[in-house]
């Protein structure tokens, strides 16, 4: 569940897009311009490459640019993935346990890491158009290096927002990610995106 995690959230958060633009880029990069802020609901499904379902989970996300984010697991079982910006916190209430990370080192081999690097997103990916399909117009983007966690990423726009996420890694398993319930800058207190492990959790890592 954790492993397509980081490049959703920094995908999200640091979109900076090709200057030579189809319609469809044109769309995402003014959805994400205009977004700052953001909240939603979330289903994630994991499948192989025969399409059998491996794994399934539910919650919500709030993130803020930049850095800063929370991904609350409902199903299978509660877990809680935030960040301020400087240090990421997993949060398991089940095991008592949260493993802290600083934010750098956890993000730092992203191929989606575009917003610390300032690169357009040509550098890194192949950008491509996708047919449209579902109600959604999609994009494919393919990282240049050949060492990426996942071969390939679509995106898919419903109505000028992000609607569905796909990553597709090298055992071509896919994770998909479908949003709804999405509202675009809402405000969050700063509070929102620290974490104070409850007394009794073992904390695990750097803190």
């Amino acid at each position: 569940m954790l492993k397509n995690f980081f490049s959703i959230c920094l995908l999200l958060s640091s979109f900076i897009l090709n200057a030579e633009e189809t319609p469809t880029q044109i769309v995402l990069e003014t959805f994400l311009d205009n977004t700052q802020t953001l909240s939603a609901r979330f289903q994630q499904k994991l499948v192989d490459k025969y399409g059998y379902l491996l794994q399934q989970s539910a919650g919500s996300l709030s993130m803020q640019r930049p850095g800063k984010f929370r991904w609350d697991y409902i199903l299978p079982y509660p877990q809680n993935i935030i960040s301020n910006g400087r240090k990421i916190w997993m949060y398991d209430s089940e095991l008592e346990q949260v493993n802290v990370r600083p934010y750098d080192q956890v993000l730092a081999s992203s191929p989606v890491n575009l917003l610390d690097k300032n690169q357009k997103l040509n550098i890194e990916f192949v950008v491509a158009v996708m047919p449209e399909s579902h109600d959604q117009v999609w994009i494919k983007l393919i990282p240049k290096d050949a060492d990426s966690d996942f071969k390939e990423m679509q995106i898919g726009l419903q109505n000028g927002a992000i609607k569905t996420m796909r990553f597709i890694d090298n055992f071509e398993q896919q994770t998909e990610i479908e949003f709804e319930q999405l509202v675009v800058n809402p405000e969050f207190k700063v509070s929102y995106f620290e974490f104070v492990a409850p007394e009794g959790t073992d904390v695990v890592g750097d803190f």
